[in-house]
């Protein structure tokens, strides 16, 4: 904070310079080299965690897809949606990642045209798989 000319008291907003000379100093390649070999083990194992789940989901979600016969583009589409809604469900539990579904089925039906029924049928296969934690 500093005080204005008038005697408020104001934030100091760091501007980009700024920043950028905090990046250049914390980001010394010896530190980030040292820090990765350290976490090396908990990363790789962690990663493969993650990419198990994604492409389970996955697997899970193309039969849907199938049997509605969504093909080229759209698929990626409801793929996105699928691995959006396992990002967020997996962070939530309760009401909460029933109001992130709901708002980011209302994302994908308002701005990108999905059809809310193959969306109900991902967040049922989505949801009810995900362990949360």
């Amino acid at each position: 904070m500093f005080t204005s000319k008038s005697g408020d008291n104001m934030p100091m907003y760091r501007i980009g310079q700024a920043r950028f000379e905090k990046y250049s100093a914390k980001y010394d390649p010896t530190t980030i080299a040292s820090r990765f070999t350290q976490v090396s083990d908990v990363a790789k194992r962690r990663a493969q965690e993650g990419l198990i789940t994604w492409a389970s989901v996955q697997d899970l979600v193309r039969p849907i897809l199938d049997k509605y016969g969504v093909n080229g583009p759209d698929r990626a589409k409801y793929l996105g949606f699928a691995n959006k809604l396992l990002k967020h469900v997996g962070r939530a539990t309760g009401d909460s990642a029933t109001a992130m579904a709901s708002g980011l089925k209302s994302f994908y039906v308002t701005s990108m045209k999905a059809d809310p029924a193959i969306l109900d049928e991902i967040i049922q296969v989505v949801a009810g798989w995900v362990a949360p934690y």
